[in-house]
């Protein structure tokens, strides 16, 4: 699944939606609960989440696999760990266009690791599409708040 929309315009608004992105305060937003042993996404960390409220959240962690750190290209790709209710991968990328839009892309390729989200079937693809779709308005919500030109383009 391949998710992607325009947060803003100009440098901007790409620093703030990199960082959004790196801190993993765009999934806080978006109300994953997530930690990490820094401030910002490294390679060979691991991220834990969780996911719910209760005894029905989902919990699980993943490695981070990859950092893009470039002029007008920042990121990061993780991999689920055996704990985690599904078995992946997911990017998380900020790209800055030469028509000056910045642009989020979530990308994940995953299927079920455990029985609830095996059963769930089409509900849990639904619910990954739902959460993807928030972690974008999380950032256009980020950029926003911090001043940068929030795009209202759904999603591409």
């Amino acid at each position: 699944m391949k998710l992607s929309g325009s947060v803003g315009s100009g440098p901007a608004a790409f620093e703030s939606a990199s960082r959004a992105v790196l801190s993993l305060r765009m999934h806080r937003k978006a109300g994953v609960k997530m930690t990490m042993p820094t401030d910002t996404v490294r390679l060979g960390d691991v991220v834990r989440l969780r996911f719910g409220v209760g005894p029905v959240a989902l919990h699980g962690s993943c490695d981070v696999i990859s950092v893009f750190d470039e002029p007008r290209r920042r990121g990061f790709r993780y991999r689920t760990r055996p704990d985690h209710p599904e078995e992946g991968e997911e990017s998380f990328t900020v790209d800055w266009a030469p028509d000056d839009q910045v642009l989020v892309t979530v990308e994940s390729f995953a299927r079920p690791n455990k029985l609830l989200i095996r059963l769930a079937g089409p509900a849990a693809r639904l619910g990954a599409l739902l959460v993807n779709r928030r972690y974008l308005w999380a950032v256009r919500k980020i950029v926003s708040e911090a001043g940068g030109s929030a795009g209202r383009r759904g999603p591409a």
